[in-house]
C-alpha cells in the first residue's frame, strides 16, 4: 500500500498513463500490442534480474531478458490452445539456462542462484504475462475489452486497497512480507475488483453488445475474485522478492510508482485466470 505522499504522482501518472493505455489497447492491431506486452515483459525481466542478480551477473540479466521474450513468442505463436512450441520453447529455454552458466558462470558457489534466478525471471516475467497478449490474440473482437477486463481487476483491487487501508486499516495483511498492506486494505480491494467488474462488464454489454459476451452475476464472482486474489498474492510475491534484496522499488521509469514490475505484478497471476476464464468460462 502507497504512504499518503504518493497519491498525488500517482493521480498525475494514471491521468496521463491510462487514456494513453487503453488507446493502445482498444486501436492497436494485434501484432502491435504483442509489442506493447513484450516491451513490458522485457523491462520486467529486466528489473527483476535488477533486484536479484545483475550486479554479480550482468550478462545473465540480458540472456533472461532474450530468452524469456523468445518463449513468449512461441507461446504467442502457438496454435489457439495448442502446444506445438510452447512446450519445446520451455524445454529449450531451461536447457539453454543451464548451458549458459554452464559455461558462463562468474561465481562458481553462486551458480545455482544465477540458474535459479534466470529460470523465474522467465517463467515470471515471460510466460505468465504472455497470457495479456493471449487474451487479445483469442479474445477474438473483444480482445481488447478483455484486457481491459484484466487491467480493471488488478487496478480497481490496488485503488480499493489504498483508499481503504488508509481509512480503515488496522490489522497486518502479512507483516514480514509487506509491512503497510492490511486486512481491510486488502477486503477493500476485493470488492472494488468486484465493482469494477460489474460496472465494465455493464459498459461494454451496452455500447458493444454485438461482440461482448454479457455475463451473469455468477460469471462476473468467478472471474473477479479468484483474480484478484491471485493478484494480491502477486503482489505480495513482488514484495518478497523486494523485501529479501532489500530494494524499495524495481525502477523508476513510472513517476510515483517506481518500475514496470511495481505496477503489473498483480497481472502476472491474474492475467492466467482471467485468460482461461475467457476460454473455458463464457
Amino acid at each position: 500500500m502507497a504512504k499518503k505522499s504518493d497519491l498525488i504522482p500517482r493521480v498525475i501518472t494514471a491521468i496521463i498513463a491510462i487514456p494513453v493505455l487503453a488507446s493502445l489497447i482498444a486501436f492497436t492491431p494485434h501484432w502491435g500490442f504483442l509489442l506493447v506486452v513484450l516491451v513490458a515483459a522485457a523491462i520486467s525481466i529486466w528489473e527483476f534480474c535488477g533486484i536479484v542478480f545483475a550486479e554479480e551477473h550482468p550478462a545473465g540479466r540480458i540472456f533472461s531478458v532474450v530468452t524469456g521474450l523468445a518463449v513468449m513468442c512461441a507461446i504467442y505463436f502457438d496454435p489457439f490452445l495448442e502446444q506445438e512450441l510452447t512446450l519445446p520453447s520451455l524445454a529449450a529455454a531451461s536447457l539453454l539456462t543451464f548451458l549458459f552458466y554452464l559455461f558462463f558462470f562468474r561465481e562458481q558457489s553462486r551458480v545455482t542462484h544465477h540458474i535459479g534466478a534466470s529460470l523465474t525471471a522467465i517463467l515470471y516475467g515471460g510466460v505468465l504475462f504472455s497470457f495479456v497478449a493471449l487474451l487479445g490474440r483469442d479474445g477474438g473482437d473483444a480482445g481488447w475489452m478483455w484486457i481491459i477486463m484484466a487491467l480493471a481487476i488488478v487496478w480497481g483491487s490496488d485503488t480499493g486497497a489504498y483508499f481503504a487501508g488508509n481509512a480503515l486499516g488496522k490489522h497486518k495483511l502479512y507483516e514480514s512480507v509487506s509491512p503497510n498492506k492490511s486486512i481491510e486494505g486488502a477486503v477493500g480491494g476485493l470488492l472494488t475488483t468486484i465493482a469494477f467488474a460489474f460496472a465494465f462488464d455493464a459498459l461494454f454489454s451496452y455500447f458493444f453488445a454485438d461482440i461482448w459476451p454479457s455475463l451473469t452475476a455468477l460469471q462476473i464472482l468467478v472471474l473477479a475474485i479468484p483474480a484478484n486474489l491471485l493478484g494480491q498474492c502477486g503482489d505480495l510475491a513482488e514484495s518478497l522478492f523486494k523485501r529479501a534484496h532489500e530494494v524499495k522499488d524495481s525502477g523508476t521509469i513510472i513517476y510515483g510508482h517506481g518500475g514496470i514490475l511495481d505496477r503489473i505484478d498483480a497481472l502476472f497471476f491474474a492475467a492466467p485466470w482471467v485468460y482461461y476464464f475467457l476460454v473455458y468460462g463464457v
